[in-house]
């Protein structure tokens, strides 16, 4: 074919969908009470002229972080929007770039970013429910096919991360550390304070079988804070890489097939990124997003799943360096298995109850953790069978002798 003819005819393709003009704006809630507590998420729906005169609809969704009280000066401080924008603008640029590199036809692992306000802290993203895609309500939790997925694309993103830090691209000097792992307020307010809002209900309302065990979850901040952030730390030897850093089941998306199996996933809301151990990420989205049953019951299989996804994706991206090795990321895991079942213990009913109004942050903020927890959400049926071997994993193998 002719260069001038296919010149012509890709210039011409491309004002077919290019927007003119737009001619009306309607913007409404985009999640309901309760889903998000650092932002305000809107669908922005768009009637627009396109070049080539046709009438037409584009959708959005706008991010608006939360810039009042408490929790709002702590997540401006922090940078959130800025570090967010940064994700999605470079690093996932720079991941297209490597997938077109590479020839990787699978579905990228992200939304594309359409704009940021760096005056407003608003981010506006390409909305992916036109696309097909929708969350697992926080309340059912996921199963088998999409623990399995969810962990294929992490072991995925950070393969590629890994690749785009040997390359000089990613340098962990540019990410704070991980706020849940290390920021005093938030350990104390949420994670400690979560820990205690457990052990009170469980020795008022869960009968005297369990009084032991909500004895026991009465520990001193002093002494979680010791166990909790010795948990966090990574080893100077420990393969690690950019994270996501807040990886649970409302921050993804899912594709189904005909017969509603999932079938691609995107990941959302990078607002907390940090340079750690990749299994952090892992453990966060297994305690927090898989039903507890099927993590119980697949652990060792689920973490294979991720281990080989992650060495799939190093390979398959040109990684020179050592690859981690199945024990390795084990150990890793067991490392941060303190983490994890403390994450668990503090919120993870909140998160998945349903109450939509779990936590009040600026009451937990004022109090250093002792107001804000809903306790309604340790009294819902079938709480105890969801949560309670666990918490029993917490007190035999870490805070028995306490």
């Amino acid at each position: 074919m002719d260069k001038e003819v296919l010149e012509v005819a890709l210039k011409r393709f491309a004002r077919e969908t290019k927007v003119a003009s737009v001619i009306d704006v309607e913007a409404i809630a985009a999640l309901p009470k309760g889903e998000n507590y650092t932002s305000t998420i809107l669908r922005v729906t768009a009637k627009v002229v396109l070049s080539n005169g046709r009438l037409a609809k584009k959708s959005f969704i706008m991010k608006q972080l939360l810039t009042i009280g408490g929790a709002g000066d702590w997540l401006e401080q922090n940078n959130v929007a800025k570090s967010e924008n940064h994700i999605y603008s470079v690093i996932h640029k720079h991941m297209t770039y490597l997938m077109e590199e590479f020839e990787d036809t699978d579905e990228p692992l992200w939304c594309n970013i359409i704009h940021y306000d760096p005056g407003s802290l608003m981010i506006l993203l390409e909305d992916l429910k036109i696309k097909g895609y929708s969350v697992v309500p926080r309340q059912n939790g996921m199963d088998m096919d999409h623990a399995i997925l969810s962990l294929r694309g992490l072991g995925r993103y950070h393969g590629m991360a890994k690749v785009l830090e040997e390359r000089g691209i990613i340098s962990k000097d540019d990410y704070k550390p991980n706020s849940v792992l290390t920021d005093d307020e938030v350990i104390k307010c949420y994670l400690h304070g979560g820990l205690l809002n457990t052990s009170r209900v469980i020795q008022k309302y869960w009968g005297s079988d369990w009084e032991e065990i909500g004895k026991k979850l009465n520990i001193s901040y002093e002494e979680f804070y010791e166990k909790y952030t010795n948990s966090g730390k990574c080893k100077d030897s420990e393969f690690s890489c950019l994270i996501h850093g807040d990886c649970w089941s409302n921050n993804m998306m899912f594709k189904y097939d005909f017969q509603k199996r999932p079938i691609a996933v995107k990941f959302l809301d990078y607002q907390f990124p940090n340079y750690n151990s990749p299994c952090v990420d892992v453990t966060n989205f297994m305690y927090l997003s898989i039903r507890p049953a099927v993590r119980r019951e697949n652990y060792n299989f689920l973490l294979k799943t991720y281990h080989d996804s992650l060495v799939r994706s190093l390979d398959k991206f040109g990684y020179s360096g050592k690859k981690p090795t199945l024990e390795d990321i084990t150990a890793s895991m067991k490392h941060l298995e303190f983490f994890g079942l403390s994450i668990f213990a503090s919120i993870y009913a909140g998160l998945s109850g349903e109450s939509t109004t779990a936590f009040d942050s600026e009451k937990l903020l004022k109090t250093e953790g002792a107001e804000g927890f809903d306790e309604e959400t340790l009294m819902e049926p079938g709480i105890i069978e969801k949560i309670g071997p666990d918490l029993i994993d917490l007190v035999e193998k870490y805070l028995k002798n306490l």
